[in-house]
């Protein structure tokens, strides 16, 4: 089972943090990112999942024009920034398909860090905006799985 993590792309400064939506840049982001991914490592994935926050649900939308692929979006309420990641990790590890997750920091890097060393402590992800991680689940084993890093990446694009 393979778990694609997206950071969502550069967001406004709306003062109102779920409303905050994504600026041009940010836009652009996602679309230079989706030109360096091979699009079809996600054909196993049923949806594209993001959080309920408007950044979110933009670059998931974006992130699905874009590479074309014949899924849909829909809302997942645990990976909001502030949520625990011990919970999505727990709802990842139960999971038997691949999944593709759009969501935000601090629950990206601790979740991420929490897969790959079971200790959200013991190392460091800097989740860069728009930057997508490819993890694969090889054993299934309680509490969250054990997993690896396929790659990570951010859009090459200048400021």
């Amino acid at each position: 089972m393979k778990l694609f993590l997206l950071r969502h792309a550069e967001a406004d400064t709306t003062p109102i943090d779920p409303l905050r939506q994504l600026t041009s840049f940010g836009q652009s982001q996602i679309l230079a990112l989706v030109q360096q991914l091979d699009i079809s490592e996600f054909a196993k994935v049923a949806a594209i999942e993001h959080s309920p926050f408007t950044r979110a649900c933009e670059t998931a939308e974006l992130f699905l024009n874009a590479s074309k692929l014949p899924i849909p979006t829909r809302p997942c309420e645990y990976i909001k920034p502030d949520d625990d990641p011990r919970w999505t990790a727990r709802k990842v590890a139960e999971s038997e398909t691949d999944r593709l997750l759009v969501g935000h920091n601090p629950h990206f890097e601790q979740l991420a860090s929490l897969l790959l060393v079971q200790n959200r402590a013991q190392l460091q992800v800097a989740f860069k905006l728009s930057a997508c991680m490819a993890l694969e689940r090889y054993s299934a084993a309680a509490p969250y799985g054990y997993w690896q890093l396929l790659w990570f990446t951010a859009p090459q694009q200048p400021r």
